[in-house]
C-alpha cells in the first residue's frame, strides 16, 4: 500500500520566527505542525523537537526534513521513520509538498489490516475444511451408499438369469418389484449427490418465475407415487385457490421432493402425510406433515446442517445420503426465505418452509415470467 493513501492534508501552519510557547497548545493537539514562510514548505516541528530543544523561536527547534515520495509504500516510510527516529514525515508529490504521514496511523493500518487478514484466512480455512469433509461425505457415500443397492441388483439379476425358469410368476414379479425398489432407491441417492455437487460448483442458477404451487406439488406427489402406495401410505393436500408463487420451480420441486421422501420414510405402513399451504405475512407457508416415527431435539436442531450428516433407515429400512435437507435449505436461502421444523403434539414431523408470493400490482414480476401456466 503506498503512502499517498495516508496523507495528513488538514494540517496547522506556523511562521519559523513564531514562539515555542504560543504553539505548544496547537502543537500537542496535532502532533505535528507544519513550518512555512511566504507560502514556502521549509519543515515539521513536532512535540519531540520541543521537549529535546528548549528554544524560544520555532525556527531554533527546527531541523532539516527530507520530503518523502508519496508513491513510497508504508514499508519505506517505516523504515525512514525509524532509521530518522521520526514519528511524522512531510510528503510530496512531483516534489511539492502536499501533507504528513504519522508513525503511529500507519501502525494502526498495519494491524488492523493484520487484523482483518488473520478473520479472512480463518474463514477461508473453515470453508477449505468444509469443502474438503463435503467432498470426503460424498466419496464416503459413493462407496458404500451407491455400492449396496448395485450389489442387491446385480444379485437379483442374478438369480433372474439362473434361476428364472423355476422360478413361478409371482417369485419373478417379487425380485423384478426388488430391482425396482433399488433402482429408484440409487437414483434417489444419485440425485441427491449431483444436485449437490453443481450447487457446490455454482452450476444451479437461480431462476424465478409465476406459478401455481399446488401444481408443483401434485406433479411431485405423481412422481412418488409407487414408493407411498407401496406403504400403504395416504397423502392429502389443500392449497388456496390462488396460491401462486414467485419462485425458481425446479428448486420448489426438489424441496417438495425431498421433504416428502422424507416423510414417506420415517412413516409406518398405513400411515398419513398432509402437504398444504396458507398465506401468512405477505409469504406462502407450505407444510409437509406426517404421522411418522419423528424426530428427537438434537437432530431437530442439526438438519440443515451438511457436517451433521447423521442418516436414518427408513421405517422399511431405506436409505438416504443426508444431503436431502441440506440442498433444501440452500435451495430456500437462494429465495431469501426460511425453512425450519416443528414440534408436533404426538409423533412425526412437521417441516414448513416459505416462498414469496406472485403480486399482480408488482411490475419486476410480470417483465420477467411470460405465462401463469410455466
Amino acid at each position: 500500500m503506498k503512502i499517498k493513501h495516508f496523507i495528513r492534508k488538514n494540517f496547522s501552519t506556523v511562521n519559523p520566527y513564531s514562539g515555542v510557547n504560543a504553539i505548544k497548545g496547537d502543537l500537542l493537539k496535532n502532533k505535528a505542525i507544519v513550518v512555512e514562510e511566504c507560502n514556502e514548505f521549509l519543515g515539521v516541528i513536532s512535540t519531540e523537537d520541543i521537549i529535546f530543544n528548549q528554544k524560544t523561536l520555532v525556527i531554533d527547534c527546527l531541523k532539516k526534513t527530507e520530503l518523502i515520495d508519496s508513491e513510497e509504500c508504508i514499508k519505506q516510510a517505516l523504515l525512514k521513520m525509524e532509521a530518522t527516529n521520526k514519528n511524522v514525515l512531510p510528503v510530496s508529490e512531483k516534489g511539492v509538498f502536499k501533507g504528513l504521514i504519522f508513525k503511529d496511523e500507519l501502525y494502526k493500518y498495519i494491524s488492523e489490516y493484520n487484523h482483518e487478514l488473520e478473520n479472512s484466512l480463518k474463514i477461508k480455512t473453515k470453508e477449505l475444511e468444509k469443502e474438503i469433509a463435503s467432498k470426503d461425505l460424498i466419496l464416503s457415500i459413493i462407496a458404500h451408499d451407491l455400492k449396496a443397492p448395485f450389489n442387491a441388483i446385480l444379485g437379483f439379476t442374478n438369480l433372474l438369469i439362473t434361476k428364472m425358469r423355476s422360478f413361478d410368476l409371482e417369485k419373478s414379479e417379487e425380485l423384478i418389484l426388488g430391482m425396482n425398489a433399488q433402482a429408484k432407491n440409487t437414483f434417489n441417492l444419485l440425485e441427491d449427490l449431483l444436485n449437490w455437487a453443481r450447487n457446490e460448483m455454482g452450476q444451479i442458477g437461480y431462476n424465478p418465475i409465476i406459478c401455481d404451487i399446488s401444481t408443483i406439488c401434485e406433479d411431485v406427489i405423481a412422481q412418488m407415487k409407487d414408493l407411498f402406495e407401496t406403504k400403504k401410505i395416504v397423502i392429502k393436500t389443500f392449497h388456496p385457490a390462488n396460491a401462486i408463487i414467485y419462485a425458481d420451480k425446479n428448486m420448489v420441486a426438489a424441496i417438495l421432493r425431498n421433504l416428502i421422501s422424507n416423510a414417506i420414510k420415517f412413516t409406518k405402513i398405513g400411515g398419513k402425510i398432509e402437504v398444504f399451504s396458507v398465506f401468512k405475512n405477505d409469504k406462502l407457508e407450505i407444510t409437509v406433515l406426517d404421522n411418522g416415527i419423528g424426530l428427537n431435539e438434537n437432530d431437530k436442531n442439526n438438519l440443515f446442517h451438511i457436517d451433521f450428516n447423521k442418516t436414518r433407515l427408513g421405517t422399511e429400512n431405506e436409505k438416504g445420503t443426508g444431503f436431502g435437507l441440506v440442498m433444501c435449505k440452500k435451495f430456500i436461502d437462494k429465495h431469501g426465505e426460511n425453512i425450519w421444523i416443528e414440534d408436533t403434539d404426538n409423533k412425526g414431523s412437521c417441516f414448513k418452509f416459505t416462498l414469496p408470493i406472485y403480486k399482480e400490482n408488482d411490475k419486476n414480476f410480470y417483465l420477467e415470467s411470460s405465462s401463469i401456466n410455466q
